[in-house]
Order: C-alpha cells, then sequence, then structure tokens
C-alpha cells in the first residue's frame, strides 16, 4: 500500500513537471528541482513506514510495514514461541532453555541456549509460564532478563506434598536493537522445571 501510494506520488510530481515543460517553456523545471521534490517525497514515505525522518529510502530496504500493520524484520515477522523439557537440580543463575519451538519467524530465538536476539529497535511482547514441581525446594522464582535486568518476575510454590505449581507473566518493554533476552532462575536452589513450562515473545512496534 505504502508502495504505490510512493509510486502515485512519483509519477505525480514528475507528470507535473513535463506538464509545465510543455505548456510554459519559460519555467522549464530544472533537475535539481525535480531532484528536491523526490527527496521530500522519499522524507514524507519514509516518515509514514518508521516514524522517523530518513532523505533515502534505500537506508530502510530492511523495514518493511506488512498490510495488516504487523512489523517485519528483513520480510519476516519477528515471533517466536517454545516449550521446555523436564530438568531438576537447577539454581540460581540458570538460564533455562526451551528447546521445543512451536515457530521462531526470522529465527531471532536460540532454542539451544534459550537466548532471543532483538534484531531491531522496538516495543516487544514477552510471556513466560512456569509449571514447577517439588525436588527440594517447595518454591519455584523466574525473571525475565534483558541484558541481565530483571524487566519482571513470578514466583509460585506448594507445601511440600509433591504438587505441580505454576506462574505466568505477560511484559510490555522496550528493546533496542542487539539486546539479549531470556528467563532465568532466581532465589531458590534444587528447583525441578517441568516440561509445560512455556516462553513466548513478539515484535509488536518497530520504534
Amino acid at each position: 500500500m505504502f508502495l504505490k501510494l510512493y509510486c502515485s506520488l512519483l509519477i505525480l510530481c514528475i507528470s507535473r513537471v513535463f506538464c509545465q515543460n510543455t505548456t510554459n517553456s519559460s519555467q522549464q523545471e530544472t533537475v535539481s528541482d525535480l531532484q528536491n521534490r523526490v527527496s521530500i517525497l522519499e522524507r514524507t514515505v519514509s516518515k509514514m513506514l518508521t516514524g522517523k525522518d530518513n532523505t533515502n529510502l534505500t537506508s530502510i530496504n530492511t523495514l518493511k510495514v506488512a498490510s495488516g500493520g504487523i512489523p517485519v524484520f528483513n520480510n519476516t515477522p519477528v515471533t517466536f514461541s517454545a516449550k521446555s523439557n523436564s530438568k531438576s537440580g537447577i539454581g540460581p543463575g540458570f538460564i533455562l532453555q526451551f528447546p521445543n519451538v512451536i515457530n521462531n519467524r526470522g529465527k531471532h530465538y536460540n532454542p539451544t541456549n534459550g537466548i532471543f536476539i532483538a534484531p531491531v529497535h522496538g516495543l516487544y511482547l514477552f510471556h513466560w509460564t512456569m509449571q514447577c514441581r517439588y525436588s527440594g525446594s517447595t518454591h519455584c522464582s523466574t525473571a525475565l532478563k534483558i541484558n541481565n535486568s530483571i524487566k519482571g518476575k513470578i514466583r509460585s510454590s506448594e507445601n511440600g506434598s509433591n504438587y505441580y505449581h505454576s506462574g505466568s507473566k505477560t511484559v510490555f518493554v522496550e528493546v533496542e536493537a542487539g539486546n539479549h533476552v531470556w528467563i532465568e532462575n532466581i532465589d531458590y536452589s534444587d528447583v525441578y522445571i517441568y516440561s509445560e513450562s512455556s516462553f513466548v515473545g513478539s515484535l509488536l512496534l518497530i520504534l
């Protein structure tokens, strides 16, 4: 839609120049004036696509907006969803892995180490659910971290009767391009994570 608009405006601009050339030769548009008009169009369309001023559309050729308004990077939506395996004996500082990938559009999530790397500066949604079970600790506490800064926590516990217990949280957060995002076990040792735990993320808005 934006590309069609850009082309239409460009054609209109060029047509106007040619029309003026044929109807009033004494006031011919110069090449520099045409270039200036195209530059204005580029800045206008760029502002519509990214919200930022840009004098050359080629510099944003990796950032596009889908027809439905969903932001994409390199023509691909940025989103992932993955589930964990069961794991016991987890201590504080352990980065949880979610190796069972449901989707990983853009492949910015690494299922081997459980880390998502933001491809672009934007507003992101992250959601995680932890299902735990007694295995020495009756508590389970995890945090969403971005470059080692905590952006959200969840905590659950049970009374030692070997029940499963769970917690979930959703976080909307601004993330810089290249930042690392992960889920980390905090506070308690000997934690058991059940296989129904999950980690989800998606780019909502390019900033």
